[in-house]
């Protein structure tokens, strides 16, 4: 299976819903945002958005430890999915199917020592 690992920001709090059997899916944005320097300047440059999607046991624990703004580490498979806007055009997004993801802690101008991670990793998705 072919695997991605993006690091990026929620960009909203994950969503939890239940398929009428009962799995749960849970589904939020991811902010990539790329860097780059200018005369010695990091300068900001085109954000890059993903749809992510974590099944099962998964997408339960996502919504109970992660929330909008948090900078994590995503491992999972691309897919690619259509849309239709209100103005009817069609788009196409990409998604990620997630199977693993990691908090990464920002650190303080003055800390010294890496925060422990928080991660979890998918033993439910159908893909």
């Amino acid at each position: 299976m072919n695997q991605i690992t993006i690091t990026g920001n929620l960009g909203k709090d994950p969503v939890l819903k239940f398929t009428k059997d009962n799995k749960a899916i849970c589904n939020f944005s991811l902010a990539v945002g790329q860097r780059h320097r200018v005369n010695g300047e990091w300068v900001d440059g085109l954000t890059m958005w993903f749809q992510v999607t974590f099944f099962g046991g998964s997408a339960e624990k996502v919504v109970d430890r992660f929330v909008k703004g948090n900078t994590v580490t995503i491992t999972g498979r691309l897919a690619q999915s259509q849309f239709t806007t209100d103005s009817g055009e069609v788009r196409t997004s990409l998604d990620i199917i997630g199977s693993e993801i990691e908090k990464v802690e920002r650190l303080s101008k003055d800390a010294t020592e890496d925060a422990p991670a928080t991660s979890t990793q998918s033993e439910d998705a159908p893909f």
